[in-house]
């Protein structure tokens, strides 16, 4: 059973209720399932659309860098998931880049 006493108090509001869910509930992971939550969504979207896995690759994690920049701001992610959509847009621009 979880202590929801805080939850229920007059002063909590949204941005202490979702970093009281990722670490004393998730241990530090909601943040990190919301952005690959959201890389997996934009992804598979951009390919039903382009049929372009490198469109689709850099489109999504640029957006996720673009979010886990945020995330880590408020301090849901560590600074290491915003490094990784990164790297990760840098490799598919590289790759991209002849074409």
């Amino acid at each position: 059973m979880y202590n929801l006493s805080n939850i229920t108090s007059g002063n909590t509001t949204l941005l202490t209720f979702t970093a009281g869910v990722n670490n004393e509930l998730m241990h530090g992971l909601f943040g990190i399932l919301l952005l690959v939550g959201l890389w997996v969504v934009i992804f598979i979207s951009i390919m039903v659309s382009s049929n372009d896995a490198v469109k689709a690759t850099l489109t999504s994690s640029f957006i996720a860098f673009l979010l886990a920049f945020s995330l880590a701001a408020i301090g849901l992610v560590p600074q290491l998931a915003v490094f990784i959509p990164l790297i990760v847009t840098a490799i598919t621009v590289a790759i991209s880049w002849g074409k």
